[in-house]
């Protein structure tokens, strides 16, 4: 028992953290349609296509492509590496393609036309209620004992 009580502040903190991870797994879902929403649209260059560097960074199981996209804004030349990486390749190198992008103090966001967002909010999504489901019985725990 008293092992319990040495680990419950820890798995308190996992549903914190679990809480945490579900406000950005929505935050990173909501990224594409908010570039487009507030972003400026601009038209790039698709300089270079970039191998799958492994599984941890793909939309799916296997290689896949990305490409790497130079793009004009106002205050000059900025370059996007997409991580959306996907077989077959629907880019080649040369290509005019539309940028949306959001710059604001150190905030720089920047989405293709047809890029979703990716595999990240899903993982975050997993993990949080992972996290909250381990974490959460242990925090109303505590509250009920403050609240007797």
């Amino acid at each position: 028992m008293e092992f319990l009580n040495t680990v419950t502040p820890y798995l308190q903190l996992l549903g914190f953290i679990g809480t945490y991870l579900l406000i950005l797994s929505y935050d990173r879902a909501q990224l594409p349609e908010r570039v487009k929403k507030r972003g400026i649209k601009a038209e790039g260059t698709v300089i270079e296509i970039r191998r799958n560097p492994g599984s941890l960074f793909s939309k799916t199981e296997g290689q896949g492509d990305a490409p790497v996209v130079d793009f004009n804004t106002i205050s000059g030349s900025h370059r996007y590496h997409s991580t959306n990486y996907v077989t077959p390749c629907s880019y080649q190198v040369g290509q005019k393609v539309s940028v949306w992008y959001y710059f604001y103090k150190s905030k720089q966001e920047v989405i293709l036309e047809n890029e979703d967002a990716g595999s990240l909010p899903r993982t975050l999504l997993v993990w949080g209620i992972a996290f909250c489901v381990i974490g959460y019985p242990f925090l109303i725990r505590n509250l009920l004992s403050l609240v007797v």
